[in-house]
């Protein structure tokens, strides 16, 4: 970015608090991606992730704290989504 011959590839999140629920989002998030869903709590604490051709490029964090860095990884990974790898991946 400033003159090295690397590549930038950090992926930014957001996050935000809604009252007592919050979320944290990197990657990829849009409404034509495939998507799967991985409620603990259903639709109060979960994860969902965001698929193009099999594989993660977008992940939800959805009252799953301290996990943007394991999310960075399953994005940068190039295996397919496999459900029971990924919750391996992020620590669930």
């Amino acid at each position: 970015m400033a003159g090295a011959g690397e590549p930038y590839r950090h992926l930014p999140y957001f996050y935000s608090d809604l009252f007592e629920l919050g979320y944290e989002a990197v990657g990829e998030l849009e409404a034509s991606l495939t998507t799967h869903a991985d409620w603990e709590k259903p639709f109060e604490k979960g994860v969902v992730y965001y698929l193009r051709q099999d594989r993660v490029c977008g992940v939800l964090l959805w009252n799953v704290w301290d996990k943007i860095p394991k999310a960075r990884e399953l994005i940068s990974a190039s295996q397919p989504f496999q459900p029971d790898s990924v919750r391996q991946v992020l620590g669930l």
